[in-house]
């Protein structure tokens, strides 16, 4: 019996010892688990809020806000949430800047100065457009930051950093998505582009009678939300979009335009839509790369050979190609028309453009794409129109204007660095199928 014990106890022993000793890196047999402290051990104990019950809508969102280490969002002392309350200007900026990957500190006198020195610096904030959120008072020069942001400047806020935080978004119809949302005309022109992609990937679903409604104040729980879809792909409630029952006409494949392939040519040389580009003669102005306004027009004139304006079912419609350029080069391309009062959804006929923040249904597309898109009219009710091209570098730096009006029937080049303005007659009869 002796025996046995001792044998007991030496087992006990040796497995006291074995138990101590650190494992191999490679040991693949089963051993004592390693015990992980995660970054919330109770996740439960840190959303313990007085005003949050388990059943509130947010409530998984807000659980999944408050496990992130980056402590985007947090209680009040008082060990309230308080999500039914406006969230201010300046506490939007902070989660935008936050979840982009910033850890800054709070500013001194006012503890947002330097999450609104970062938004400024990365465009989120635009002083000089933004006014409305950047006025200042008598006693207090962030009074536009403190107050309550509504649903709109969220969306302006929040777009202008999608490109920084939503790598390679899969955007499908931007007009169909629009078309869900029931007062997408009350939405302001500078932000239907931020909220009908939020649409799309599911970051914004709107309230239930199928609004936006971007006057209202965001409210902490609708925050919440939103932040969530942003970083948690899984969190998304991407809608269904609409099946029409007459599908309107879709852009001309680009693979049936058969249009060249770029080549290097050499010695810095290319060749973009079949138009030979050499920096040595086509750029006039060496301090910042201004193309010349007559190789602009080469490319315009790719434009215009695709330009087309016709009738569906009544109503006009304009269809195209936008060209590609090289490299270091962007478009400013704009369709203007006029009619005498609204068009077909009560608003008032624009322009449309490649500006990157048109609304969906004014937005030409990338170069090297095709379009199709509708003027909402009648071709009766069309009193002019008229065609601007400009090509930028990067820097926006120009060499001049290319303006056709279709209705006057005149063609004007402005030449910036001198040299080649010019204003002729212009044709523009085999613009239109109509």
């Amino acid at each position: 019996m002796k025996t046995f014990a001792k044998k007991i106890a030496r087992l006990i022993i040796i497995s006291l010892v074995l138990s101590v000793l650190p494992m191999p890196e490679n040991h693949s047999g089963i051993g004592f688990p390693e015990i992980m402290a995660p970054a919330f051990a109770n996740a439960e104990e840190t959303i313990s809020f007085s005003d949050v019950p388990k059943s509130a809508w947010y409530y998984d969102d807000l659980l999944f806000i408050m496990k992130d280490n980056r402590k985007i969002f947090e209680g009040y002392p008082d060990g309230t949430f308080r999500p039914h309350e406006p969230l201010t200007v300046d506490m939007f900026i902070k989660l935008i800047i936050t979840i982009m990957g910033y850890n800054l500190q709070n500013g001194e006198e006012y503890w947002a100065t330097t999450y609104i020195k970062k938004a400024i610096d990365e465009g989120l904030i635009i002083p000089w457009q933004d006014s409305h959120l950047t006025f200042v008072t008598k006693d207090d020069p962030y009074a536009g930051y403190k107050r309550p942001i509504s649903r709109g400047d969220m969306a302006l806020i929040a777009g202008r950093a999608m490109d920084k935080i939503i790598k390679n978004p899969d955007y499908r119809d931007q007009v169909a998505v629009a078309s869900l949302i029931k007062d997408y005309n009350l939405i302001p022109p500078d932000i239907k582009s931020s909220v009908v992609k939020f649409y799309d990937l599911g970051i914004l679903t709107g309230y239930p009678d199928g609004e936006f409604k971007p006057n209202n104040y965001l409210t902490r729980d609708e925050a919440l939300a939103v932040i969530r879809r942003i970083i948690d792909p899984s969190a998304r409630k991407r809608p269904e979009l609409p099946v029409a029952a007459n599908p309107t006409p879709t852009p001309i494949p680009v693979s049936k335009l058969n249009r060249p392939p770029k080549r290097d040519l050499g010695n810095g040389v290319v060749e973009v839509e079949g138009i030979k580009f050499d920096p040595k003669t086509d750029i006039v102005n060496k301090s910042n790369g201004a193309m010349g306004i007559l190789k602009a027009e080469e490319f315009v004139d790719v434009f215009l050979k695709y330009l087309k304006f016709y009738e569906h079912e009544g109503k006009a419609r304009v269809r195209g190609y936008i060209p590609e350029l090289p490299d270091g080069y962007k478009w400013v391309i704009g369709i203007y028309y006029y009619i005498e009062g609204t068009d077909d959804r009560g608003l008032s006929p624009g322009t449309i453009s490649t500006h990157k923040d048109a609304a969906p249904e004014k937005k030409l597309p990338e170069p090297g794409k095709s379009f199709d898109v509708p003027l909402y009219t009648s071709k009766d009710r069309i009193e002019s129109i008229a065609l601007v091209f400009e090509i930028h570098t990067v820097d926006k730096a120009t060499g001049g204007r290319i303006f056709i009006s279709l209705t006057l029937n005149r063609y004007s080049r402005y030449d910036s660095e001198g040299g080649h303005s010019l204003v002729t007659e212009f044709d523009p009869r085999g613009f239109f199928e109509w």
